[in-house]
């Protein structure tokens, strides 16, 4: 990680200080701090919305960073991530469309920057792509699949249009880094190190700061065979969720809090 780079620690993890924000914003370092009651309120349409449209901005911000950061990386992979730069200004458009249109206002809630904090510390492209694309953006192909039948089983239709075209935009920018990532790695061997190095320093930080760990979300084999993973990397990508969850379930399957 390089030193020179401006951090914070956060729960005894160094990571990058958090990106500029207008001043009616507070910050806070850990997302479980940012309001999401999981309920179907209006107060809680107007969280995720809120909290949607900072993760958006977020995420144009790492393109972004990867570009500025990168500048002899290939042309091609360069014109994806121009390209995703738009697609996500037009997401958080959209968000903050949506949180106006519910009586919301940019502020109404803190906001974390940890996805920021986490992949701005990585010090090569590959590791950024393989924590940023491939895990971090890879998980919300699988929120959002189920999002959108839910959203129109509740009558929200146009949320449900909106986070089908979002999901559309996110399987291109994980089909990209997927096709760049395996082109790479079988040029250069040593990268598989790099995103090891980057993926066991994840595991790190998400036991510290409780990260978005994986939840209790299922895989969408169909989405992310789309967005160019294997049928051996969907196949893992499930046992770790198993893994993952089976110490959190009973014995019939529920909750150790029910």
């Amino acid at each position: 990680m390089a030193a020179t780079r401006d951090t914070k620690i956060v729960r005894g993890v160094e990571v990058r200080n958090d990106p500029a924000r207008e001043s009616c914003f507070t910050l806070v370092h850990l997302h479980h701090d940012v309001p999401d009651t999981g309920a179907v309120t209006l107060e809680a349409r107007q969280q995720r919305a809120h909290r949607d449209y900072n993760q958006e901005v977020q995420t144009l911000e790492i393109a972004a960073l990867c570009l500025a950061d990168y500048p002899n990386a290939p042309w091609e992979l360069r014109m994806e991530l121009a390209r995703q730069c738009w697609d996500e200004a037009r997401h958080a458009e959209l968000f903050l469309r949506r949180l106006k249109d519910l009586g919301g206002w940019k502020g109404m809630y803190p906001i974390a920057n940890l996805d920021w904090s986490v992949v701005a510390m990585l010090d090569s492209l590959e590791a950024r792509l393989a924590v940023q694309h491939r895990t971090f953006e890879a998980g919300s192909i699988d929120i959002e699949q189920i999002a959108v039948p839910m959203l129109r089983e509740m009558g929200y239709d146009q949320a449900a249009e909106v986070t089908d075209a979002i999901e559309a935009d996110e399987i291109q920018h994980v089909r990209f880094a997927n096709e760049y990532l395996k082109r790479v790695t079988d040029a250069q061997p040593r990268v598989v190190l790099q995103i090891a190095s980057a993926m066991a320093w994840l595991k790190k930080v998400v036991a510290a700061t409780e990260l978005d760990p994986l939840k209790d979300i299922p895989t969408s084999d169909h989405m992310r065979d789309m967005a160019g993973f294997s049928s051996a990397e969907i196949s893992e990508v499930t046992r770790m969720e198993r893994e993952t969850l089976e110490p959190l379930m009973g014995p019939r399957g529920g909750s150790r809090d029910e």
